[in-house]
């Protein structure tokens, strides 16, 4: 339990930092694939969520999203979106590389998938080019590879606080 708070710690803190580098593009998936995969169910909602709330916060409060109800609406879609996905993952993640991987891109498509709905409603289609898609998959997948490796790193490195199994059987 206390090796499930420091990682949801550093999981959540690394996204969130992650924010404020890439702007709008905080990488959900990345996030909710890599929870999923280490921490107890419930334990990597409250990662998802925190990273979502600490993005919503710095988005709204210093980034200065536009207080309407378009973006709060699509807020809510995001973290709705993201949180889906964990039970998804859940399924599919089973220690091998190749499990997370297709972990991951199936989580990538559902998350847009969902949010491609939302925006059918909400408005929003033309955030949906596949040139607009391709670059947020590369920015989930770059993060989806620095926090696996960070979860392995620190699994290895400090046993005594991050003493879950690392994401990825290596040997």
């Amino acid at each position: 339990m206390k090796n499930e708070m420091w990682w949801t710690v550093v999981l959540a803190a690394t996204a969130v930092l992650g924010t404020l580098a890439t702007a709008c593009m905080m990488p959900f998936v990345a996030v909710a694939t890599v929870a999923a995969a280490t921490l107890r169910r419930g334990q990597a909602v409250v990662a998802v969520t925190g990273a979502w709330a600490a993005n919503q916060l710095l988005g709204f409060g210093l980034l200065g999203y536009p207080l309407d109800g378009h973006a709060l609406g699509w807020g809510v879609a995001l973290g709705a979106a993201s949180l889906a996905m964990v039970p998804l993952v859940a399924r599919i993640a089973d220690g091998s590389a190749l499990r997370l991987v297709l972990a991951f891109v199936t989580a990538f498509t559902g998350y847009e998938l969902l949010l491609f709905g939302f925006a059918l409603v909400a408005g929003g289609r033309e955030t949906f080019t596949s040139a607009i898609v391709a670059a947020l998959f590369a920015n989930e997948a770059t993060w989806f590879v620095v926090l696996a490796a960070l979860q392995v790193i620190a699994t290895r490195g400090a046993p005594r606080l991050f003493g879950l199994a690392p994401i990825v059987r290596l040997g």
